[in-house]
């Protein structure tokens, strides 16, 4: 064996080691947070109330389980759509000085402190309404996923061939009809995973909803404009508790968002796969 192939393979080993060590902390995460959670997560545990924090059962998480996934939900209708049209214009006029200042802008925020975004919404949605509400937190979450959403469909829709475009606008429809229809049957792939990075990313969030829900622990969904809780806040509410009975409900809590953001990643993964034209 030559002295080329020797190094090859030693720098492939490094490589190698570097990479199953690089993999290890979070592994040791996803293995602790299962196997301290798990016991405690069954199907009464995701529609029951928490416990009282001493004496009685183990209690649920069934209000912040609900509040999650309403969150997401409008935070996904709100930041999509504006995620969504803010790609698109990324990726078909690059060239404009404005797109180049928006990417620029959108690549400061996926770094930007997620508590101030709490903060601006407290100020214009919570502090005017003096209350706390649900429409304040899913504001703030959209906030945080249109950079992940944009950039992701910008790159989805860069993706597709030169000479695709050309085709579809020779056919003389409208340029709207073009971009969300012709277009979008490409990028649907790079969409639809950009679409559900952004809602891992809303799953996890817990900064911005401190000052937006306040965290209704023993009220389920009462409207928009009420207090409304969910998992991520349960779980540092609970997790910064003396509590020993809600701490068992906060590693509950956790195996299940772990469980609900590795779903999501999961399917992102197996729609990314590459479109044969």
């Amino acid at each position: 064996m030559n002295k080329r192939k020797l190094k090859d393979k030693i720098m492939l080993g490094v490589i190698s080691l570097l990479a199953i060590i690089s993999a290890i902390p979070i592994l040791m995460i996803i293995i602790n947070i299962y196997a301290e959670g798990l016991k405690y997560v069954n199907l009464s545990f995701l529609i029951n109330f928490p416990p009282p924090p001493i004496g009685g059962k183990v209690g649920g998480i069934g209000p912040a389980l609900v509040g999650s996934l309403i969150l997401m939900s409008l935070a996904l209708v709100i930041g999509g759509c504006i995620g969504f049209f803010t790609g698109l214009y990324l990726s078909e006029f690059s060239h404009t000085r404005l797109a180049q200042y928006a990417q620029l802008f959108l690549q400061i925020m996926v770094e930007f402190p997620t508590i101030i975004i709490g903060l601006f919404a407290y100020s214009i949605l919570v502090a005017p309404l003096k209350r706390f509400n649900a429409f304040a937190g899913a504001f703030a979450l959209s906030i945080v996923i249109i950079p992940y959403i944009a950039l992701n469909v910008r790159e989805a829709y860069k993706s597709i061939p030169h000479s695709l475009k050309e085709a579809a606008f020779s056919l003389g429809i409208s340029h709207s009809k073009v971009y969300l229809k012709v277009l979008l049957s490409t990028a649907r792939r790079g969409v639809l995973t950009a679409l559900l990075i952004g809602m891992a990313k809303a799953a996890g969030e817990t900064a911005p909803l401190l000052f937006t829900i306040l965290g209704a622990t023993f009220l389920y969904f009462e409207g928009l404009d009420q207090p409304i809780n969910a998992i991520p806040l349960l779980i540092y509410n609970f997790a910064s508790s003396p509590y020993e009975r809600w701490h068992q409900v906060a590693w509950g809590a956790s195996a299940v968002l772990l469980s609900i953001i590795l779903a999501i990643f999961i399917i992102s993964r197996l729609v990314i796969k590459e479109v044969r034209m």
